[in-house]
C-alpha cells in the first residue's frame, strides 16, 4: 500500500489528522496494512507518522515484530526506527501526554537490546533517542536529520492534542 491519500485517510480515523491532505479518501485499511505502508512508503512525513500512530495507539505495538520480519530490509529498518523514537518520545513526553490524553500503555520496548541502544528509562527516553539518531543515519544513509524528524513529529503531535482539547473545553462553553 503506497498511496499516500490512502494512508493519510486511515491515519485521520486513527486520530493522526495533521498530515494534508485534509480530505484525503481511501478505502479503509487494516492496522497491519496501514503500518506496512507507512513504513515502506516514499514520502518521509508518512514514515514519520509511524510515531504518531503508536504514541495514540500503544495497543498496535504487538503488531510489530510480526510485520518486522515481512517488510523489505529498508523498510523493517524505518520500523524499527519509528517504533523504537517512538517508545523514547513516550517516555520523554510522558506527564504532558497524560495531561491531554487518557493514561496509556507503555509501549513495549522491543528492540533498544537488539540495537545496543539504552533503554527508554535512561534519561527519561531522551538518551536513547539521541543513541537512535545516529543508528538510523547509519542504516537509513542520505536522510536528514533523524533527531529533527522525530522531536518534530512528538511536537506536531502534542499541539494536535492541545488544540483537539482546547475544543473540546470551548465547546463546553
Amino acid at each position: 500500500m503506497r498511496d499516500g491519500d490512502t494512508l493519510v485517510a486511515a491515519l485521520r480515523e486513527r486520530g493522526v489528522d495533521y498530515l494534508a491532505p485534509s480530505d484525503a479518501q481511501g478505502a479503509p485499511l487494516s492496522d497491519e496494512t496501514l503500518i506496512a505502508g507507512l513504513a515502506a512508503s516514499d514520502n518521509p512525513r508518512l514514515v514519520q507518522a509511524l510515531i504518531a500512530l503508536f504514541i495514540l495507539h500503544p495497543d498496535l505495538a504487538p503488531l510489530v515484530p510480526a510485520l518486522r520480519s515481512r517488510l523489505t530490509a529498508a523498510a523493517a529498518v524505518e520500523l524499527l526506527a519509528h517504533y523504537t523514537a517512538a517508545v523514547y518520545l513516550q517516555s520523554m513526553w510522558r506527564i504532558r501526554l497524560n495531561h491531554y490524553l487518557p493514561p496509556q500503555p507503555d509501549l513495549p520496548d522491543y528492540f533498544s537490546a537488539e540495537l545496543g541502544l539504552p533503554g527508554p528509562d535512561d534519561l527519561y527516553g531522551k538518551a536513547g533517542l539521541y543513541a537512535l539518531a545516529d543508528w538510523h543515519s547509519a542504516h537509513a544513509p542520505g536522510r536528514a536529520n533523524h533527531l529533527s524528524e522525530y522531536q518534530g513529529v512528538a511536537e506536531l503531535l502534542l499541539e494536535d492534542i492541545k488544540l483537539k482539547a482546547r475544543r473540546v473545553i470551548a465547546a463546553r462553553g
